[in-house]
């Protein structure tokens, strides 16, 4: 009775939506990141992401797209309409976004259960219609998954960072299933994304213990890291006209930072979490922009 009430509600919403204009954001001539976040829309990965980016130089917008209406992981997870709803979604933005400003790059991170929202939208993407890269976070993708239609829609490549420390993908998601629907199967965020094709462009990244002094432990929500993505994901996301690269003493200042950078542990990432910063401190945005069921 649940599981049906939650499937209508998304249907009817997703009906509503339809002809919807995003409104983007101010930064948006510059190009557009696209952030899905995981199951439940809990995490605060978008500011993390959008500090990092910043930090290396996007002048870009970075844009969430809140695509579930439960607020509860594990209803998200198992109710999996509200995904596949979500990447239709974010395809009529990407394809709007393209309209709107021909020749700008766009860019799709996904988090866990958003990173199969992020491959929908690009397998629901017209004929014409490209991303540039596209960056998976502990995904709960099935490790196998066919990305080969999702790769017609993009130019670059498909990055998937993956850590078998990650106690959700090793414990829960077996339990309630991929978010493309199988138990008791490895998620691409713990073991890597091995397709049957199309791999050439897939990189596959694994934790390392290095990682740590960036704020990724090789959990499943601190890849979000600001540190993190400024040194690792934000080389796939900024485009080199868009760069404003440190020089002289702003960069000697980056590599005295990123190296004296104290560790924290899982009890301290909570209690920053529960501040509105993220793991290396930062204060999450005023500016925050996004696409959510109201949009």
């Amino acid at each position: 009775m649940l599981r049906s009430l939650f499937i209508t509600v998304s249907l009817l919403l997703g009906a509503a939506l339809v002809g919807c204009t995003a409104g983007f954001g101010p930064r948006a001539e510059h190009g557009i990141t696209f952030y899905c976040p995981g199951a439940g829309n809990v995490d605060l990965g978008d500011a993390g992401i959008r500090k990092g980016l910043q930090r290396a130089g996007y002048h870009g917008e970075v844009a969430r797209l809140t695509w579930t209406i439960s607020f509860n992981p594990v209803i998200d997870q198992i109710v999996r309409v509200n995904a596949r709803l979500g990447g239709k979604r974010l395809a009529a933005y990407i394809q709007e976004y393209l309209d709107k400003y021909p020749g700008r790059e766009v860019n799709l991170i996904g988090l866990s259960a958003g990173t199969g929202v992020a491959i929908w939208a690009l397998e629901d993407l017209k004929p014409g219609y490209e991303v540039n890269n596209v960056v998976l976070l502990a995904s709960s993708l099935s490790a196998d998954y066919d990305v080969s239609r999702a790769l017609r829609h993009v130019k670059g490549k498909i990055y998937c960072y993956y850590s078998s420390n990650d106690a959700v993908l090793a414990g829960p998601m077996k339990v309630f299933g991929t978010i493309d629907g199988f138990l008791f199967k490895d998620g691409a965020g713990a073991v890597g994304l091995h397709p049957p094709r199309g791999t050439h462009r897939i990189v596959n990244i694994a934790w390392r213990p290095e990682f740590q002094r960036l704020g990724y432990y090789g959990g499943h929500l601190d890849g979000t890291s600001p540190a993190f993505i400024r040194q690792y994901v934000a080389p796939h996301i900024v485009a080199s006209a868009l760069v404003t690269p440190p020089t002289g003493e702003a960069a000697e200042h980056l590599v005295r930072t990123s190296r004296s950078q104290p560790s924290i542990n899982s009890e301290q990432m909570a209690q920053r979490r529960s501040k509105g910063q993220g793991p290396d401190g930062w204060d999450t945005p005023s500016d925050d922009w996004s696409l959510t069921m109201d949009d």
